[in-house]
C-alpha cells in the first residue's frame, strides 16, 4: 500500500477507534434520569438544578449536556445553554435535536464528519498552503535553510497550529491545545523515530551529528520552557513572547552554524585538510541546516510523470493511476475542492498555469469575500451586519469582489503572469489557504468538544488519541517512506525540526492571539484539573524520549540499536494505556 493511502486508512482507524473507546466509556457512567433532582457529570461536580424545564445555571451549565439525554428537555437546553455561532455546524443540537432517536447513527455520522474534516485539513496544507509558501520563499530568495525553518516549516506543521490556534478559546481548552501538540510530539519522537530506526539503517553515517544535537537540545529546552511557563497556572504576555524569541534565537543558531560551517568547508579545500571520522560533525560539505524539510515539501508539491504532461488542478482533476483509496478520497472532497479553488487564487508554481488558472484567479475575489465575512463575522451572522443603516456589509464586499474580478481579468493572462502578479496570487492564496484552514480547524475543535460533552470525555483525552494522531500519521508514513527511500538522516532530521516548531509557533501564535483578542496581559488556568493529568504524563513521557534518545545515539556513536526503536514504540503503548486507564477511572493518576 502506498503512503497516501496507507495515511487514509491510520486516520480513519485512529479516529474510529477513539470513538469506540468513547462509546464504551459512556456506557460506564449512567447520567441521573430523574427531573427536578440534581445533574451531575461523570466527574461528580454539580452543575444544573433542573426544576420545571428551567434552571439555575453555573459557571458553564452546558458541561452537564450528557445528563439530559434520556430527558425531553435535553433538546431545548442544548438550543438554549450550548448555542455556539462560531462554528458552521451545531454539533450537540445535531445529535440531542435532529437524531435525538437514532443516536447510535449520529455517533457514527460524527465520527465520519470528523475524520472528513481531518482528512480536508490536510489537503488544504498540502494542496493550498504549501506552493504559495513555496512561491514567496522563491520570490523572496530565502536559502533552503531558512525557507525550511520558517514559511516551509509553517506549511509542514500548519494542520497542528491552526487546529491549537482554534482550540483556545479560553482557559477551559488550554488543556485541549496542550494535548493535540504535546501529544502530537510523543507520538512523532517515539513511534515515527522508532519506526525509522526499525525501518532504515540509521549509523553515524547517514546522520547530521551537529545538527541531530542541536535539534534535540533545542526540543528539550521548548519542553522545559512549556513546562516553567505553566507551573504557576497563569501566563503572562512577556512569558508568551518568549516563545516566538525562542524560535528567532533558533533561527540564529542555524543561521551562524551555516556561516561556521562555509568557512570550515573553504578553509579545509585552502589548506587540503581532511576531516578524521572522530569528528563531531558528519558531512560539512552538505549541511542540513533545515533542508530536510524543504525536500520534503519539494517531494510533495513535485508532480508525477503522468501530471507533468497535462493540466492539473489538485483534487479537482481525476487522480489517474492511484490507489482505490487515493480516488475515494478524491471523490468525496470533490465538492469541498471546487469551493476551495473558487476561493483561494492559484498561484504560478512550478510553471505551472493554464486557462483553468486564469480563469479561477479571475472568479476568486467574490468567494474569498464571503469567505472572510463568514470568519470574521460570527460565521452565518455575518451575512446580516449592516454598515449603520439598511446596506448591509455583505453587499458591500460583493460589490468590491466583483471590481476586483475585473481588475485581474486584464491583469492576469493565460500564460505566465507577470512577477508582480505572482507575488500578488502568492500573498493572497496564502491568506485564504491559512482562512480555510483556520475554519476546518474550528470546526474539528467544536466537534470533538461536543463528542467530550455526549461522551463524558475530557478533550485533553481526544487531543492525545484523535488530534495528535490523525496530525502526525502523515508525518509517520512520510518520514518513514524517506528512511526506507535511502535518506534516514532527512526521516530523524524531521522527528524534531517539525514538533519543535509546531510546539513554538502553535503555543505562542495561540496565546498572541488571546492577548489580542482580550482585554488583560495574564492568562489564568487550572492545571489541577483532571483534564490536565494526561497532559502532565504527556510531558514526562516527552521529556524521557528526548533525553534517553540524545543519551543513547551519543553513547552508541550514532549507531542507535534496534532494541531502542522498539523500547520508543514500547513507551508509547504505555503511555497510551495509562491514559485511557486514567481517563476510564481505572487507575487514576494524580501529580502535584
Amino acid at each position: 500500500m502506498a503512503p497516501r493511502e496507507t495515511i487514509l486508512v491510520l486516520r480513519a482507524a485512529s479516529v474510529l477507534a477513539a470513538v469506540f473507546f468513547m462509546y464504551l466509556h459512556s456506557a460506564r457512567v449512567q447520567p441521573a434520569e430523574v427531573a427536578g433532582t440534581q445533574i451531575l457529570t461523570s466527574s461528580g461536580r454539580r452543575l444544573l438544578s433542573d426544576d420545571s424545564g428551567s434552571g439555575d445555571q453555573e459557571t458553564d451549565n452546558c458541561t452537564s449536556v450528557r445528563s439530559f439525554q434520556n430527558f425531553n428537555s435535553s433538546c431545548d437546553f442544548v438550543r438554549r445553554e450550548c448555542a455556539n455561532k462560531r462554528v458552521l455546524i451545531d454539533y450537540l443540537s445535531f445529535t440531542l435535536c435532529d437524531l435525538i432517536h437514532v443516536k447510535p447513527l449520529a455517533y457514527v455520522v460524527l465520527a465520519l464528519w470528523l475524520l472528513y474534516l481531518i482528512s480536508l485539513l490536510a489537503t488544504t496544507a498540502r494542496n493550498f498552503f504549501l506552493p504559495p509558501l513555496d512561491v514567496l520563499s522563491e520570490k523572496l530568495r530565502l536559502s533552503p535553510g531558512i525557507a525550511g525553518i520558517t514559511l516551509l516549516a509553517l506549511g509542514n506543521g500548519a494542520p497542528d497550529i491552526f487546529t491549537a490556534v482554534a482550540a483556545l478559546n479560553g482557559p477551559d481548552d488550554f488543556a485541549l491545545l496542550l494535548s493535540g501538540l504535546i501529544g502530537a510530539s510523543v507520538f512523532i519522537s517515539t513511534v515515527v523515530l522508532g519506526t525509522i530506526i526499525l525501518v532504515s539503517n540509521v549509523t553515524r553515517d547517514t546522520i547530521d551529528r551537529l545538527d541531530f544535537i542541536r535539534d534535540v537540545t533545542a526540543y528539550i529546552l521548548v519542553v522545559a520552557l512549556v513546562v516553567y511557563v505553566c507551573f504557576d497556572e497563569q501566563i503572562k504576555l512577556y512569558e508568551a513572547i518568549l516563545f516566538p524569541l525562542f524560535y528567532l534565537s533558533y533561527i540564529g543558531v542555524v543561521v551562524a552554524l551555516g556561516y561556521i560551517r562555509k568557512w570550515r568547508s573553504k578553509h579545509m579545500k585552502r589548506t587540503k585538510f581532511f576531516v578524521e571520522d572522530d569528528d563531531l560533525h558528519a558531512g560539512v560539505d552538505e549541511p542540513n541546516n533545515g533542508s530536510s524539510i524543504v525536500e520534503r515539501i519539494q517531494q510533495t508539491l513535485k508532480p508525477t510523470p503522468e501530471q507533468a504532461d497535462r493540466v492539473v488542478l489538485d483534487g479537482l482533476t481525476w487522480p489517474k493511476g492511484e490507489h482505490i483509496a487515493v480516488k475515494f478520497q478524491w471523490f468525496v472532497e470533490w465538492p469541498m475542492s471546487l469551493l476551495r479553488w473558487l476561493s483561494i487564487p492559484p498561484c504560478y508554481h512550478g510553471g505551472h498555469w493554464s486557462e483553468w488558472h486564469r480563469w479561477f484567479a479571475v472568479t476568486s475575489p467574490i468567494p474569498m469575500m464571503i469567505l472572510l465575512v463568514v470568519i470574521c463575522r460570527s460565521y452565518w451572522a455575518g451575512f446580516t451586519v449592516d454598515l449603520g443603516g439598511d446596506f448591509p456589509l455583505f453587499a458591500l464586499l460583493m460589490i468590491i469582489g466583483f471590481l476586483l474580478s475585473i481588475v485581474l481579468f486584464f491583469l492576469v493572462s493565460s500564460k505566465q503572469p507577470h512577477w508582480i502578479m505572482q507575488i500578488v496570487l502568492g500573498v493572497a492564496a496564502f491568506v485564504m489557504s491559512i482562512a480555510w484552514m483556520y475554519l476546518i480547524a474550528n470546526e474539528v475543535v467544536s466537534l470533538m468538544q461536543a463528542m467530550g460533552l455526549l461522551f463524558g470525555v475530557d478533550t485533553a483525552i481526544l487531543g492525545l488519541t484523535v488530534l495528535a494522531i490523525g496530525n502526525s500519521v502523515g508525518d509517520w508514513v512520510a518520514d518513514t517512506a524517506v528512511a526506507r527511500a535511502g535518506k534516514p538522516g532527512m526521516g530523524v532530521a524531521s522527528c524534531f525540526g517539525s514538533p519543535l516548531l509546531n510546539d513554538v509557533l502553535g503555543l505562542s501564535i495561540s496565546l498572541l492571539v488571546t492577548f489580542a483578542t482580550r482585554s488583560g496581559h495574564t492568562f489564568i488556568f487550572d492545571i489541577h484539573l483532571s483534564s490536565f493529568n494526561e497532559v502532565k504524563l504527556s510531558w514526562i513521557i516527552l521529556a524521557i524520549s528526548l533525553v534517553s534518545t540524545l543519551t543513547v545515539f551519543v553513547v552508541s556513536r550514532f549507531n542507535p540499536p534496534r532494541w531502542y526503536g522498539v523500547s520508543l514504540i514500547y513507551l508509547y503503548v504505555v503511555f497510551m494505556v495509562f491514559s485511557v486507564l486514567d481517563e476510564a477511572n481505572i487507575v487514576p493518576m494524580h501529580f502535584a
